[in-house]
């Protein structure tokens, strides 16, 4: 998945439908402030959480909390079976 496949889920989410790459390359750079819009989208990619949660505020999307719940807790390993 891109940069722009997740901008395109985003603006799905949003209800407005997905724009061009050329689209987004106009439009949202200046929607970032001062974040450089070429390693933002590389952040996306690689799946960054700073570059993530940046993103969703600009699309105007709640971001949530996950609270104290702990993954690797309620994962059977061999040293702990529950």
């Amino acid at each position: 998945m891109d940069a722009y496949d997740v901008m395109r889920e985003w603006d799905r989410a949003t209800g407005r439908q997905p724009r061009t790459v050329e689209e987004y390359d106009a439009e949202v750079p200046a929607l970032l402030g001062e974040r450089d819009y070429a390693e933002w989208k590389a952040g996306l990619e690689g799946r960054r959480k700073e570059a993530i949660v940046a993103g969703m505020k600009v699309w105007g999307l709640p971001i949530e909390p996950l609270g104290g719940f702990e993954v690797d807790a309620h994962i059977p390993t061999i040293e702990r079976e529950d």
